[in-house]
């Protein structure tokens, strides 16, 4: 997730111990990163029951962080090769955890969006540094075990955070319930905080990059100008006027960031997003591919949490237990698909994987309108697996398709540029399917279950829609890898 790297101004650190308790921190500060995105998914029917969230609210508490941790990861980046990774990381935690305490303090729905977004700023001055830190720490010849170390913490996530939120749900350790799941990062953070101060070595970039903040500003104006509408929508139909108004004035706004990139990057200026690599064909096909993969996939992992939980009665353990399959499986997929299949296939590892997530997607479908309150985790078993083996062959042929024609000078733009596109349609994935899901849902209480169902089911099928079109687009990829 880091967003860019440059060539570094001191020799990597000496090996042993210390060393390895450095690699130790940093990775833990990414895993809480990577968990408070997942582990909220299993927490919100419990957040909007105590504190009377509306549906827009629930979904800029996961829109908001991962918007804010978007706008920002590129421009951490640049702060680390400025004022020292060390230093910037020890501000992103140290924020990181401050944000925490607020959310798990958080006395209304809107203080708890606020903590979210700030959550996500102080994650993107974080996470940064972690890959930069490992440049530093390790030769190159030593640095697989770390890299893929690195390159695991996502699948753990996955797995981890709704077993973990819903562990401590249950617990209800003095009685904090879901703010439980929030306090955690105090004391685990300040430990790292503390032992980071101590054992990271300093460095920074060689190169003196100037921010960007003019063009961070307008990307954040355009994409709040489209999501807000959005998530507003879900509170119910019709939509005002206004909203259409904003969604064009969204579009606008993003259409004037990217002219202002195009005419730093002609004077020779850096940008936040390197513009000039859309005109290769596989990275703007590739980053194509990623936001209408992910649309579904995230808006995906809300909506099922929703209907686990609070359709069909589920305990949060049960909801947990039920996604569990997923990230196994996803990890298992990738792996095969990475390194036996696209060799072999090419970008048909990509469009396989899609098919197979429709189908997964098909079968959670059918299962979810037919379901009662007595419809256990074993009847979503087929869906949920079939699902995570598709996101898998998907997500790692999908990277590697899309970076490989990136010039070697634009590496770091290229794979920042690659994970930013991610989040912003993580944000949008939540935004758009909540707010089909949430208005079906409206009048059903008496029939809450088959409400749940059949608006979860209407959810598939667009997601459906949008994955016919992500493998059509995908033709965009290269041939062969």
């Amino acid at each position: 997730m880091s967003a860019e790297t440059s060539h570094l101004t001191t020799a990597p650190a000496a090996g042993g111990r210390t060393r390895t308790i450095a690699l130790v921190v940093i990775l833990l500060a990414s895993f809480m990163d990577l968990l408070d995105v997942t582990i909220v998914n299993v927490t919100v029917p419990a957040i909007r029951a105590e504190l009377g969230a509306s549906p827009a609210q629930v979904q800029w508490m996961l829109a908001g962080y991962t918007l804010a941790f978007a706008l920002g990861i590129i421009t951490g980046a640049r702060l680390g090769d400025l004022y020292g990774y060390r230093r910037v990381f020890l501000v992103g935690i140290a924020g990181f955890v401050a944000a925490s305490a607020l959310c798990g303090a958080a006395p209304t729905a809107d203080a708890l969006v606020a903590a979210r977004v700030v959550q996500g700023v102080f994650a993107a001055a974080m996470v940064p540094q972690v890959l930069s830190q490992i440049q530093l720490m390790y030769q190159p010849h030593e640095r697989g075990g770390a890299m893929a170390a690195f390159s695991s913490l996502s699948g753990l996530a996955a797995a981890a955070g709704p077993i973990l939120g819903a562990a401590l749900l249950e617990a209800d350790v003095s009685g904090l319930g879901w703010r439980s799941v929030f306090w955690l990062n105090v004391p685990v953070g300040l430990v790292a905080l503390v032992v980071a101060a101590r054992v990271l070595p300093q460095g920074r970039g060689a190169a003196r990059p100037r921010l960007d903040l003019a063009g961070m500003g307008i990307c954040a104006a355009g994409l709040l100008l489209i999501l807000f509408p959005l998530i507003a929508g879900s509170e119910g139909r019709p939509w005002p006027i206004w909203t259409y108004l904003c969604l064009v004035a969204g579009v606008a706004v993003l259409a004037g960031f990217h002219r202002h990139q195009r005419r730093l990057g002609e004077r020779g200026r850096l940008p936040l997003v390197e513009v000039s690599l859309f005109q290769v064909r596989s990275v703007g096909g590739g980053l194509l591919v990623q936001f209408l993969f992910f649309v579904p996939v995230m808006g995906f992992f809300f909506t099922f949490m929703q209907l686990l939980q609070s359709g069909l009665g589920m305990t949060p353990m049960e909801a947990g237990l039920t996604m569990l399959p997923w990230p196994i499986a996803t990890t298992v997929a990738a792996a095969l698909g990475a390194a036996v299949l696209l060799p072999r296939l090419g970008r048909v590892t990509v469009q396989l994987g899609l098919v197979v997530l429709a189908v997964g997607f098909a079968v959670l479908a059918v299962t979810a309108t037919a379901a009662t309150p007595g419809t256990g985790s074993l009847a979503f078993l087929p869906g949920v697996v079939v699902g995570g083996l598709g996101m898998g062959l998907t997500v790692a042929p999908l990277a590697q398709l899309t970076l490989e024609k990136v010039p070697a000078e634009q590496a770091g733009s290229g794979s920042g540029l690659f994970n930013t596109v991610a989040q912003v349609a993580a944000s949008v994935g939540v935004a758009v399917i909540g707010t089909i899901f949430f208005p079906l849902l409206t009048g059903r209480s008496a029939e809450a279950t088959h409400g749940y169902g059949t608006a979860f089911g209407v959810t598939i099928w667009v997601s459906l829609a949008l994955l016919a079109v992500t493998v059509a687009v995908s033709f965009l990829l290269p041939r062969r890898s």
